[in-house]
Parts: C-alpha cells; sequence; structure tokens
C-alpha cells in the first residue's frame, strides 16, 4: 500500500520542493481534526482517533514507507510525523474532556435522584396455597420416618385397578368414573396405583408417601373438578396395627387443620380390609351443620383402612408376615378446609385477586 506516494519520488525531487510524505502528514493532521471534532460520544471519539494514531493507523502507515529514504529524511518525516500525532493527541483529549462533562451535566437531569421519596414496593412472590400444604405435609411425613414415591400419571388398567384387588368384574370400578385412552392406558384414577409399584421395588419394612395429580370424568362444581391432587400414604411392616394408623393420622390432621375433634367410622374400599373414613369437625360451622358439611357436622378428610392381603399377593409380599395400612387424602380438600375456602374452582383460575390472599 502507497497510498499514491512513491517511495522512488526521492530520486528525481529537488531539494527545495517539499516532500510528498511530509504534505500526506499535513493531510492527515487537517483531516484527523474535522473527524475528531465531529464525534458526538467518547466511543466515536475513541475509533476515529485510532484510525488516524493507532498502531495500525494513517501516520504508522507513512512510517512504513519511509525506509529507502536517506536518514536525513526520515529523521524530518518522523519528526514531523511524532509533531503532528502530539497535536491530534492533544485535541483528542480536549475533545474527550468536553463530551465528559456535557455527560455530567447531562446526567442530573435525566437521572435525578430524590432520596426523600420512598422506595417503590417490591411484591414479595408467595407460593400456590396447594403447593404450600403440600410442603408442609411432606415435611410432617418425613418427620415421621416417610419417604417420597412416585409413579406414573398415565396408568396401566393392572396397576390402576387389578393390583388393588379392583378386578375388570367389580362394580367398585364404576366408582372412580375413569378416563379411558384409546391405547388402553388410563389418567390414573388416585395415586394408590403407587402402592403397588412400591411393595414391587421395596422390600418391607417401608413407609412412603405419593403426592401427585389424578383425573376423573366428573361434573365441574364447587367441591369436584376433573383433576385434583391426592397423597397417597402407605406403611408396611410387620406387627402393624389398626391404631398405629389411627394416631398417625389424627395427628395429622391436628398438624394441618387444626382439628380439635375427629372420629373414624367404618367404610368400604375394595383394597384395604378393614377399611375406615377419618372425619374432622366441620371448620365451617363448627360442628353445628351447614351446606357444606351436609348438616352433619362433620367432614370427610381421609379414607384410609388396613392394606387388603390380596393386595400383598400381587406384590408378592406374604400377607401371614406382613402387615400395612394405607391412606388418601384429597389435597385440594385439605386446602379448602385449612383455609376456609368453599369453591374448589377458586385454586385452579389462577386470579391473582384470591391466591394473593395466602
Amino acid at each position: 500500500m502507497n497510498n499514491g506516494i512513491g517511495v522512488g519520488a526521492k530520486q528525481g525531487a529537488d531539494s527545495n520542493q517539499q516532500s510528498p510524505f511530509l504534505s500526506k502528514i499535513g493531510e492527515i493532521l487537517e483531516n484527523a481534526l474535522d473527524e475528531l471534532k465531529a464525534a458526538r460520544d467518547l466511543s466515536g471519539l475513541e475509533n476515529r482517533f485510532k484510525f488516524f494514531c493507532g498502531k495500525k493507523g494513517k501516520l504508522t502507515e507513512i512510517l512504513h514507507l519511509i525506509y529507502s529514504l536517506s536518514p536525513e529524511e526520515k529523521k524530518n518525516i518522523g519528526s514531523k510525523a511524532n509533531e503532528v500525532k502530539k497535536q491530534i493527541k492533544v485535541f483528542y483529549q480536549n475533545k474527550k474532556n468536553e463530551l465528559l462533562e456535557a455527560g455530567k451535566i447531562g446526567l442530573p437531569k435525566k437521572h435525578k435522584l430524590d432520596l426523600t421519596v420512598p422506595g417503590a414496593y417490591i411484591e414479595k412472590f408467595h407460593k400456590h396455597p396447594i403447593t404450600a400444604v403440600l410442603e408442609e405435609a411432606v415435611d410432617f411425613f418425613s418427620s415421621m420416618g416417610f419417604e417420597i414415591a412416585e409413579g406414573p400419571e398415565i396408568e396401566t388398567t393392572y396397576y390402576n385397578f387389578d393390583a388393588l384387588n379392583i378386578p375388570s368384574n367389580h362394580p367398585a370400578r364404576d366408582v372412580w368414573d375413569t378416563f379411558y385412552l384409546l391405547n388402553g392406558l388410563v389418567p390414573r384414577t388416585h395415586t394408590s396405583s403407587v402402592q403397588v409399584r412400591t411393595m414391587e421395588k421395596k422390600s418391607p419394612p417401608f413407609r412412603v408417601i405419593a403426592p401427585g395429580r389424578c383425573y376423573r370424568y366428573e361434573a365441574v362444581d364447587a367441591t369436584h373438578l376433573f383433576m385434583f391432587n391426592q397423597m397417597e400414604g402407605l406403611f408396611v411392616d410387620k406387627n402393624v396395627r389398626l391404631t398405629d394408623l389411627k394416631g398417625i393420622l389424627e395427628e395429622t390432621v391436628k398438624y394441618l387443620l387444626g382439628a380439635k375433634k375427629t372420629r373414624f367410622r367404618p367404610a368400604f374400599y375394595p383394597f384395604v380390609e378393614p377399611g375406615l373414613d377419618l372425619d374432622i369437625e366441620c371448620v365451617f360451622c363448627g360442628g353445628r351443620g351447614c351446606g357444606i358439611c351436609k348438616n352433619t357436622g362433620w367432614i370427610e378428610v381421609i379414607p384410609c383402612g388396613m392394606v387388603h392381603p390380596n393386595v400383598f399377593k400381587y406384590a408378592k409380599i406374604d400377607p401371614n408376615e406382613y402387615r400395612g395400612f394405607a391412606f388418601g387424602m384429597g389435597f385440594d380438600r385439605i386446602v379448602m378446609l385449612k383455609y376456609n375456602i368453599n369453591d374448589l374452582r377458586f385454586l385452579y383460575q389462577g386470579n391473582l385477586d384470591v391466591l394473593s390472599q395466602f
């Protein structure tokens, strides 16, 4: 690159005629001052300065072309280049100070801080009430040695029904209002399906809880949805008694709901024998009777019972050696009772006016 300047120009140049290199340096000075003056910000100013005075700038290019000149000419051109570089650097520094000062003057006008004005309120996040109560329950059962077990939400009819002592011809299958998929699988109707999966994988003794979503083909109203949360519990060991079940569940409803009065009454569930329902005194009317408790003064909270021997047989556990109990909490109902919510749909509508209260 010669920028139009021939290195051999000195061969026939007149000693009184100005060197073309000196003329080029003067031109660089003029252009540099114009460019720096036009800069409107520090970034642009810096780029323009490097263009003329950087390691690969215009002045450096000139110095790379004078290698064949005489020592005297090199000295003159180098001296001129250094002088011009100093002038450009001084102009650059003055322009930089000017831009910095302009920035300091303009900043308070746009970003003035009034320390007397209260800061903007930052709303703290909070958990969904179902999540919060679920974590509370998990902590409670974990403190008693229960582990968390999981199972698929799309189940086979074997684990959802057959292995729970509900064969295909059993009338109890109609109670669960099941969705059936085209491939023969079902969205699980209860987390009880995790019972057999757990007993197949683990050797007794063990105690587990299995929280998760369930699905049933039900009409949507204040207390029913087609999808709901449930927590299954299973305790298997030698010499497990019904009194163990009653003691743990009574403590559970006291801890989660502050229940003072509880009762157990007989109930039928194919996978337990005997089967029970744990009721608590209605939190809405205090036991006097209302529309929520159907004027009984009691609300069913936890179906439960001792594991049926047939369920043990499906899982290849000897019912003569081991006993156990199981229970299933409709977790959405626990949340409704805990916070006195009379319509289950409020928990799933995403209405912040409702959810922000918890």
